[in-house]
């Protein structure tokens, strides 16, 4: 089985990534290195897809085969014409999607924050996040690829909040999604102390703090939608509202 985890940057998709991880191989599934497409040396030997296409996902199928389950790491959109495949490969058990999240105010602020770094080393691909305009931008554009992931039928949608800061319930829900029962300290120690997780300043809602009241009316009407339906409610007919859309051919609508 293919885990394949997608997260928005900078959302604590990779802490998310390395509890399934985790997970997996206290559960007795090793995670050997199978493929990345990346050119980055850092992410050289994680497990990682940059553009999703059917060769790609067939092919990381094939390679890890029945007898295992190996995760995955990707930031890239799902095409449409790939949805209802995806899909079956999902009820065939072949696939599993962990969809990880976290509240788009805090996703900016940790993009400014990374963009500041990558400016004061004149490296790294976050050099052009210098406002919370700019942030919040890409950030729209990155929650419709959550909700298309998210829209799967038997996706796993992650809260960063649950993962970071009530890991046993992730943890438990991971095992659920895959069918395995691991060892929670192992999982514990593995994803907060061992792995490589890219964290900034990792405090959740930190935008109470760091953003002025007019940021804060600013940003809560431009991700209105997503506070509501992810964040608050995770609200089951949204995610299906946009798998009907694009099972139809129809343009989705946030």
């Amino acid at each position: 089985m293919l885990v394949l985890c997608y997260g928005m940057q900078k959302s604590g998709s990779t802490l998310a990534f390395e509890m399934a991880r985790g997970v997996l191989r206290s559960a007795g599934f090793e995670q050997p290195f199978v493929y990345n497409d990346l050119r980055d040396p850092a992410e050289a030997r994680r497990n990682y897809i940059d553009a999703i296409t059917k060769d790609k996902v067939s092919a990381l199928i094939e390679t890890i085969g029945p007898g295992r389950k190996i995760a995955v790491k990707t930031h890239a959109t799902l095409p449409d014409d790939l949805f209802a495949w995806m899909e079956e490969q999902q009820r065939r058990r072949e696939l599993q999607i962990i969809s990880s999240y976290r509240d788009p105010r805090d996703v900016c602020l940790s993009l400014l924050d990374a963009g500041a770094k990558s400016r004061e080393a004149n490296a790294g691909a976050f050099g052009d996040f210098k406002t919370l305009d700019d942030a919040a931008d890409f950030v729209r554009g990155r929650i419709a690829r959550f909700r298309k992931w998210s829209a799967l039928q038997g996706t796993l949608r992650l809260n960063y909040d649950v993962v970071a800061y009530e890991p046993e319930k992730a943890i438990a829900e991971i095992e659920r999604v895959l069918d395995v029962r691991g060892d929670k300290d192992s999982v514990l120690k593995h994803a907060f102390e061992d792995a490589y997780t890219q964290k900034n300043v990792a405090r959740r809602r930190r935008y109470l703090e760091e953003m002025d009241d007019d940021q804060k009316v600013r940003t809560a009407q431009k991700f209105r939608r997503f506070l509501i339906h992810a964040c608050e409610n995770d609200d089951q007919a949204w995610y299906e509202k946009c798998r009907t859309n694009i099972l139809a051919g129809r343009e989705d609508e946030d």
